[in-house]
């Protein structure tokens, strides 16, 4: 063919496209899982091994492009670094923590509720393989559920709404050129609100047709926080999920957690200045029921959730360092 007849493609440059990270994640897994199935097959396994570190290579590139798209699941390090995004400590001072604790342990609409929980976790632990994700998974339902208890006891005007898998619209950001959309779902969403006689916000929230993340924000008013059920490497993904509600929900602050059902990490996002910070706490570990110490781990861990949900204004109960 004369070169009159051939058609040339404009090459395009990372620079011109929004590069969907996920996709190269789907494709990292897929290489990984083929990798286990031909690991010591001698005719493959080298040539795996150099597929994979061309992947690893390609995989590094895209997400210093400047122009990505990224799944929560698949946040890293790299782009909360490249946003600018830092990390935080969030300090529970222990003597205020202590006092409220010990105000919570007088509450006998409280006790209640909390004896109720107690019953169900002991229930919980006896009868299910908690070697599994989907065992502490029930552990950490149950303690969920318990808030909703508690703040339809001691205010019966209000109430809350758990919402699984809530789905925020995907959110842009930017930093010195860097452009990134993270989108996904977040495990847990957990919402206080004042219930109406008509019934209409607990069906628009947890019925068969409930409405979407703007009506969430709305009857929320600022008491929402985010639930990631897992720990440790996933806190990328943790803050990418909070990020995306509090740019879409028009705060400046978010509190979210981590948990694995016996462990938990409290968090808190703020957005000041054009820049982005997270706090952590260190974990705070529940023990199992029979253990000397369960209960007061658990009336911790449930004092906690609490503040994140219906903060007090208290804000001597911890501190945010940089």
């Amino acid at each position: 063919m004369s070169d009159q007849g051939r058609v040339h493609k404009r090459q395009r440059s990372l620079k011109d496209e929004f590069i969907d990270i996920s996709k190269m994640r789907r494709l990292t897994t897929s290489l990984d899982n083929l990798r286990e199935e031909l690991r010591g097959v001698a005719e493959t396994e080298t040539q795996m091994e150099e597929v994979m570190k061309h992947v690893d290579m390609l995989d590094r590139i895209l997400r210093e492009s400047k122009r990505v798209k990224v799944s929560f699941s698949n946040a890293s390090m790299t782009e909360l670094e490249n946003l600018g995004v830092e990390e935080g400590q969030l300090i529970f001072v222990n003597l205020p923590l202590n006092n409220l604790l010990e105000e919570n342990k007088k509450d006998d609409l409280l006790n209640k509720s909390f004896n109720d929980l107690l019953s169900q976790l002991r229930k919980i632990y006896q009868r299910v393989n908690m070697d599994y994700e989907a065992g502490a998974r029930m552990v950490l339902d149950a303690i969920l559920l318990f808030l909703g208890d508690v703040i339809s006891v001691k205010s019966p005007d209000r109430d809350i709404a758990i919402i699984p898998e809530m789905k925020p619209h995907e959110a842009l950001f930017k930093k010195d050129g860097y452009e990134v959309t993270f989108s996904g779902s977040v495990d847990y969403a957990i919402i206080e609100y004042e219930a109406d006689q008509e019934g209409d916000h607990q069906a628009r929230l947890v019925g068969p047709n409930s409405h979407g993340e703007t009506y969430v924000y709305r009857v929320a008013e600022g008491r929402l926080f985010l639930v990631q059920a897992s720990l440790g490497l996933f806190i990328p993904e943790a803050v990418t999920q909070a990020m995306a509600v509090l740019s879409n929900s028009n705060r400046d602050t978010v509190r979210f957690c981590l948990s694995d059902g016996e462990q938990f990490i409290f968090f808190i996002l703020k957005h000041e200045n054009g820049s982005y910070t997270y706090y952590r706490s260190i974990t705070q570990n529940l023990s199992r029921p029979g253990l000397p110490d369960f209960e007061d781990r658990l009336r911790r861990v449930v004092g906690l959730l609490l503040e994140w949900l219906h903060p007090t204004g208290e804000e001597n109960l911890y501190k945010l360092e940089k």
